[in-house]
């Protein structure tokens, strides 16, 4: 965008008009547009205009230009001809400032290093996943990043390369971005802890981050033990809980074959496209559907249900006889207990006392 054309040199002529008329040519037919200004294509000079625009920084200089004598020719009424003239133009330069955008680029440069990243920031992944521990500096200039892990004063990166002879660790960095991340593969729970991001200034300066590890792990809703009848519905639903990603897979299994594709037994198993949760639904179920029913996860910890399907009126019943048998036997191997500690202690008092006779014999 042109925002003014200034006339810095003023040729000597009287006739203003022709003047004028002679700007507008040399204007249009030899000066070219460009955002930095007009240049003269014979002697790659600057001419008499120039092209000021804001987003144009400039030199400054106490020099004064003078261009050269160019001759051209003008009509002179009194003689009826044309003549030549010598017209020597003075450029005198102009000072002007940087406009806003180019002081705020002066200022990003000259400004100090600083983090972008929190002190002390918390960063969680789980088993077997790939952690990234976030280091975003400002303004970083020539320094180098170097990662340390705080237990053991373990260096680990300096730059892009690897000082660890753990291939599992690597530093992360996109060309012209702030970010120097540190990537953790196989993440293992001993990897839990303080990791320091140091840069390379006087003297350095540095950035602490916690990595937590954490083991996923399933959950099937509801009693560990379930109890149907013949014909009934039997649902199950598995969650995955401290899961920091989406799983690869949820398999069921029963009695350890795996059922996820027995739609042929009549078993539907619906899991959700981020693999944190999973229902298996087994429609008029059997006494064949009985036995133990297994929710595996990758990465994580399977979780497991008995099912008991009898032909019965009061599954209930069946429950509260199972576990007043359950308490009875608690019952009978308390009184084993005390029983048998009756007897350690008659024994050991008879020790004593036939050590004693002994002694005084």
């Amino acid at each position: 965008m042109i925002n003014a054309i200034y006339l810095v040199g003023e040729p000597i002529i009287s006739n203003r008009l022709f003047k004028a008329c002679v700007t507008l040519v040399y204007f249009l037919q030899v000066c070219p547009l460009s955002n930095t200004g007009i240049v003269s294509p014979q002697d790659k000079s600057k001419s008499a205009f120039f092209l000021l625009s804001p987003h144009t920084p400039a030199k400054s200089s106490d020099k004064r230009s003078t261009m050269q004598e160019k001759p051209f020719d003008m009509y002179d009424h009194s003689q009826g001809r044309y003549k030549d003239y010598q017209s020597p133009v003075t450029a005198t330069p102009h000072y002007f400032h940087l406009n806003s955008d180019s002081e705020e680029l002066l200022k990003y440069f000259e400004a100090p290093m600083e983090f972008g990243t929190k002190n002390f920031t918390l960063v969680t992944a789980q088993i077997g996943s790939t952690a990234h521990i976030p280091c975003q500096i400002h303004h970083i200039g020539e320094c180098v990043v170097s990662w340390i892990r705080r237990k053991d004063y373990h260096l680990l990166t300096v730059g892009l390369t690897t000082y660890s002879s753990d291939d599992r660790y690597s530093a992360t960095h996109l060309q012209n971005s702030e970010d120097w991340s540190l990537q953790i593969k196989f993440v293992q729970d001993r990897d839990a802890g303080l990791y320091e991001c140091q840069v390379s200034t006087h003297p350095p300066t540095s950035l602490f981050m916690e990595l937590k590890v954490v083991e996923p792990k399933a959950e099937i809703v509801g009693p560990s033990v379930k109890y149907l009848t013949p014909d009934s519905t039997l649902k199950l639903i598995c969650r995955i809980v401290h899961a920091t990603e989406a799983a690869a897979f949820i398999f069921w299994y029963h009695n350890n074959r795996m059922i996820n594709y027995d739609l042929h037994r009549g078993i539907n198993v619906s899991t959700e496209a981020d693999f944190l949760f999973s229902e298996l639904t087994i429609n008029q179920a059997t006494n064949k559907h009985s036995g133990n029913y297994t929710c595996v996860p990758s990465y994580s910890h399977p979780a497991s249900v008995v099912v008991h399907i009898f032909n019965g009126d009061n599954p209930a019943a069946m429950h509260h006889e199972n576990r007043n048998s359950t308490e009875a036997h608690h019952t009978i191997c308390k009184w084993i207990l005390h029983f048998e500690a009756i007897i350690l202690f008659v024994i050991f008092r008879t020790n004593v006392r036939v050590s004693v006779t002994y002694n005084l014999l």
